[in-house]
């Protein structure tokens, strides 16, 4: 990862991060630890597309999954009773909504190629709320 990479990444962690995290978990209703990988982010990509692609591949999908679950205090129970952890990274070049998240002992992995396919924010929400409710 080159210094334009590290400056790119670190400039989404400080200021986009805070307010996508915070929307993340007043959408929940509680607390849980969110870990991004920041170093396996970086794609060599157009730095100009990070920002746009880091929130539509993990952060959005994500926002929207946990709206349709957390709509009513029956979901936000059931998810808080199981939900431990959230991981984010790009570490197993999956790029397809079907195949991007696992839920295993409570810990949330979400792992997409970070500039791929960003804009398709509802098929990973759809394909994340599924796998979750199918797990409460």
């Amino acid at each position: 990862m080159g210094l334009q990479e590290k400056r790119a990444i670190k400039s989404f962690e400080e200021n986009q991060f805070p307010d996508l995290k915070d929307r993340m978990l007043q959408t929940l209703g509680f607390d849980v630890d969110i870990e991004v990988k920041w170093n396996t982010l970086d794609k060599n990509i157009n730095l100009n597309n990070y920002e746009e692609a880091f929130a539509g591949v993990y952060f959005e999908p994500t926002i929207k999954a946990f709206e349709g679950i957390c709509s009513d205090d029956m979901g936000k129970e059931a998810l808080q009773e199981v939900l431990k952890k959230i991981v984010i990274q790009d570490e197993s070049g999956i790029f397809s909504a079907h195949k991007w998240m696992k839920f295993e002992d409570g810990i949330l992995t979400l792992d997409h190629e970070s500039c791929v396919n960003f804009g398709a924010v509802d098929d990973r929400a759809e394909n994340l709320q599924e796998l979750l409710e199918n797990s409460l």
